[in-house]
C-alpha cells in the first residue's frame, strides 16, 4: 500500500517538476512563474493564464491537464479500492501493533496461527492475556482476523530473528512454537533461547519423537497433541465425569471458576507462613490443590495445614477469578 500512495506522489512530483521545466523552456518563464501555472492546472482552479501563451504553451498545458486528469482518476481509484478490500484499515492496524510492541511486555508471542494457534488464542482472549501472533500464511491469519478484528499480529517467519526482536522477546513472558514443522518449531526454540535466556518456551511436537529434542532445543514445556489427545480420550471414556470437569475449568465461558499458579515472593506476607496461619479457604475461598517446592522441583499434593510457604514456591489453587486476583495480591 505505501508503494502505490509513494508511485502517486512520484507521479504528481514529476508532473509538476516537468510541466514547470516545459514552460520555462517553451514560454522561456521565470521559474516560479511556470511553477505557479503547472500547479494552477493541474489544480483546474481556474485562475487563468498569468501571461499569454504561445500556440506550442497550450497544446502542452492541454497535455498537463489530462495528465492530471488521469492522475487524480487514478488516485480516486486506488484509494476506493484501498477501503473495498480493507488494506487501509490494516495498515493502520498493522501500524498501531508495531506502535504497540515498542512498550509491551510480560507478554506471550504465539508463532502459528493454525487450528492449534486459533485456539491457544481464543484462550488467552478469555483469559485477557497480552499476547502477539506471527504467521507467514496469509491465509491463515484473514481467518483469524474474522474471529479477532483486533487480533495483533505480525505477518512473517518466526525462525527470523529480526520478526522475533520485532514481536518485543527481550521482553516477554514467554512464547509458544506452534507452527506445523517440528524442525520449524525447534528452529523457533533455539533462536527465542538465544535471544531471551529466561523465556518461558512451550513447543508443540507433531511427532512424538520429537519431543526430546525440543527440549534439548531449549523448551521449557513440549506438549505432543498427538499423545495428550489419545490420553484425553482415554480418561473421558474411564473417567467421565472428571474429564468433563477439567473441560469446564479449561473453556468454559460463563463457569467463574479457575486453576492458577501463583508465586510466593520472598518479601510477601504469605512468605514464612503455614497454610493454617495464612487461612486461605477462610479469607479467599480459595482450595490449594498442590504446593511446588522451588528448591526440591517437587510437588505436594493436598497439603496439610501445617505445610510452610518457602520464597518461590508455588501455589497451585482452585478459585474464582476475583478470589485469585486478590491472593495474586497477598503473595507480591
Amino acid at each position: 500500500m505505501i508503494r502505490q500512495f509513494l508511485t502517486l506522489g512520484g507521479v504528481i512530483l514529476g508532473l509538476v517538476l516537468g510541466g514547470s521545466l516545459g514552460y520555462v523552456l517553451i514560454e522561456r518563464w521565470p521559474f516560479f512563474d511556470a511553477l505557479y501555472m503547472t500547479v494552477i492546472t493541474l489544480t483546474t482552479v481556474g485562475f487563468g493564464e498569468i501571461r499569454p501563451l504561445s500556440p506550442a504553451g497550450r497544446a502542452f498545458t492541454i497535455g498537463i491537464v489530462g495528465s492530471g486528469v488521469l492522475t487524480v482518476t487514478y488516485g480516486v481509484s486506488s484509494l476506493v479500492r484501498l477501503l473495498s478490500e480493507g488494506k487501509l484499515g490494516e495498515y493502520w492496524r498493522r501500524q498501531e501493533v508495531k506502535r504497540m510492541l515498542k512498550t509491551i511486555k510480560g507478554h506471550f508471542i504465539i508463532c502459528g496461527c493454525g487450528v492449534v494457534g486459533s485456539e491457544v488464542v481464543e484462550y488467552f482472549v478469555r483469559s485477557r492475556v497480552p499476547y502477539v501472533v506471527i504467521e507467514k500464511d496469509r491465509e491463515k491469519i484473514e481467518r483469524a482476523l474474522l474471529l479477532h478484528p483486533d487480533l495483533p499480529f505480525l505477518e512473517g517467519d518466526a525462525t527470523q530473528e529480526e520478526i522475533l526482536k520485532e514481536a518485543g522477546i527481550e521482553r516477554a513472558r514467554g512464547l509458544l512454537a506452534l507452527v506445523g514443522s517440528d524442525p520449524e518449531n525447534v528452529y523457533i526454540t533455539l533462536t527465542a533461547r538465544h535471544l531471551n535466556p529466561h523465556l518461558r518456551i512451550v513447543a508443540r511436537a507433531i511427532a512424538p519423537e520429537s519431543v526430546e529434542i525440543l527440549r534439548r532445543a531449549g523448551a521449557d514445556y513440549v506438549i505432543c497433541p498427538q499423545k495428550i489427545g489419545a490420553l484425553r480420550l482415554a480418561a473421558a471414556a474411564l473417567r467421565p465425569q472428571a474429564s468433563f470437569f477439567l473441560d469446564l475449568l479449561l473453556r468454559s465461558e460463563t463457569l467463574d471458576l479457575a486453576v492458577e499458579e501463583i508465586e510466593i515472593q520472598p518479601q510477601s506476607y504469605l512468605c514464612g507462613k503455614t497454610l493454617g496461619e495464612a487461612n486461605l479457604p477462610e479469607r479467599f475461598g480459595i482450595l490449594v490443590v498442590a504446593i511446588r517446592d522451588r528448591e526440591k522441583g517437587s510437588f505436594l499434593f493436598n497439603p496439610q495445614g501445617n505445610t510452610r510457604l518457602g520464597p518461590q514456591d508455588t501455589l497451585i489453587v482452585l478459585g474464582r477469578t476475583e478470589q485469585i486476583l486478590e491472593l495474586q495480591k497477598l503473595a507480591l
